[in-house]
């Protein structure tokens, strides 16, 4: 279990490095953590921790962990408390196996995000305000093994986008993420974005994290549970 956690946070890790070196934020990775050299955008990490033996200095001494510093703990063993983070959410990563059975194919066209101003479709899509909007930029389309997955209205390319997610190939697994569905169904939308996002990585796992509501969701899509994190906020 804890190698596919291991393989599930270093995906996500990796996605969070492309998401910060965007923006122009420095960043290290290796077998302890991932952690960025300045404060990254919005709604991600500071650090991400990469071994389930990683200590909480180990963490602290490598990031700004002043106000505002988050540090996601992908075994949730860290206590972070005594530094003065509170723990704001409280997740699951979640595996989908090749080999379980395929939800049918969602109705409705998903197509891949391929040019700039389809991306700006897809963020005005998925932001929850206007500040959110400047957090994935267009030059995300050409990191490797990621693909920005939409749903339209209809199938004039034109339509608005209605639903997404994000698919991010790291080695032997992809991470399956930023999932949404305007009309608010995030059973269906995760149902949805993992059949075209198997349609884009074939046979390889599918990996992600997710907190509430939507672990149950991404259960009916067919995943299994693997292991809780935590995500620190100071």
């Amino acid at each position: 279990m804890t190698d596919r956690i291991l393989l599930a946070a270093r995906n996500n890790a990796l996605w969070c490095d492309a998401v910060a070196r965007s923006h122009g934020v420095a960043c290290t990775l290796d077998d302890v953590a991932w952690t960025a050299s300045t404060r990254t955008p919005p709604y991600y990490p500071d650090a991400v921790t990469l071994s389930p033996d990683a200590g909480e200095y180990d963490v602290l001494a490598r990031v700004d962990d002043s106000d505002g510093c988050s540090v996601k703990d992908s075994w949730s063993r860290l206590d972070l408390s005594m530094e003065d983070f509170a723990r704001l959410v409280v997740g699951e990563w979640v595996w989908l196996d090749p080999s379980g059975p395929a939800q049918p194919a969602p109705p409705g066209r998903w197509q891949r995000v391929t040019t700039p101003d389809a991306m700006a479709a897809w963020v005005r899509a998925w932001a929850s305000d206007p500040d959110a909007e400047a957090i994935l930029r267009p030059s995300l389309l050409a990191e490797p093994g990621v693909a920005f997955l939409a749903q339209r209205a209809s199938d004039d390319p034109q339509a608005p986008v209605v639903a997404g997610a994000i698919v991010n190939v790291t080695g032997a697994v992809a991470g399956l993420g930023n999932v949404f569905a305007l009309d608010g169904d995030v059973e269906r939308a995760w149902g949805a974005a993992a059949a075209a996002a198997r349609d884009v990585v074939g046979g390889t796992p599918l990996v992600g994290w997710e907190a509430g509501a939507s672990v149950d969701a991404a259960v009916a899509a067919g995943c299994e549970r693997i292991g809780p994190l935590s995500v620190w906020l100071k």
